[in-house]
């Protein structure tokens, strides 16, 4: 627990640095979660490391630990080694909702639109918790309390996109946000990147990303 404690106090700076609201944080034997309020339209790389905020406080605790070796007895001291790898070791995987399927959606998102980097990122998680279900089987581990959490949360993940992904739209349509790059061959809104500021194509002119979401909201389409 103290481990995990740490693990999330890694999260916790990152998100007081970066000035976003921090909604609740959660312990449990095997991790923690801690829940922010941020747009989902904000830095992906202030969010990479946010993401990264955890495994980066485990290290500098290992190294502590290392430098205080002396004062604790070897089976104490490679207990903690154990449990502190176990656990950055179980946070890197690529699965839902673990840091590491966090930073594999951001640097998704980096190179690709919204919708492709969000269901890729349920396809890989999809494919990890696979290879995690048979390494428990094979290896007789019997973490199935784990392994029921994570399915559960890959399953609400994908129930979640519709909510989400008209979250994303309304918040590029209703702020002013900094947007990095421009994209002038849009040609749906599924198309749609993060930090990138929209073009679509419309015969021999251009409408602005602004314009187009003006007729999903203001108009009541469907989408």
């Amino acid at each position: 627990m103290f481990i995990c404690f740490i693990h999330e106090l890694g999260h916790l700076f990152f998100i007081k640095l970066f000035g976003y609201d921090i909604l609740k944080v959660e312990l449990f034997p095997f991790g923690g979660f801690t829940t922010y309020n941020n747009k989902i339209n904000s830095n992906i790389n202030k969010d990479i490391l946010i993401s990264l905020g955890g495994i980066i406080s485990q290290f500098i605790l290992l190294i502590i630990l290392y430098l205080f070796k002396s004062y604790l007895s070897i089976t104490t001291y490679h207990l903690f080694l154990t449990y502190s790898y176990t656990i950055i070791i179980f946070n890197i995987l690529p699965i839902i909702p673990l840091d590491g399927s966090n930073f594999c959606h951001l640097i998704m998102e980096k190179f690709l639109s919204y919708h492709k980097s969000y269901y890729l990122n349920f396809y890989l998680s999809l494919f990890f918790i696979l290879i995690f279900i048979f390494l428990n089987i094979y290896f007789h581990l019997d973490n199935y309390f784990i392994i029921s959490f994570l399915i559960y949360k890959i399953g609400e993940y994908l129930k979640n996109y519709k909510y989400l992904n008209k979250r994303f739209l309304l918040e590029r349509y209703l702020y002013d946000l900094d947007y990095q790059k421009i994209d002038n061959h849009t040609k749906s809104m599924q198309d749609l990147k993060k930090n990138t500021y929209h073009f679509f194509k419309k015969d021999n002119h251009y409408i602005s990303e602004k314009a187009k979401l003006r007729e999903l909201f203001d108009k009541g389409r469907n989408f």
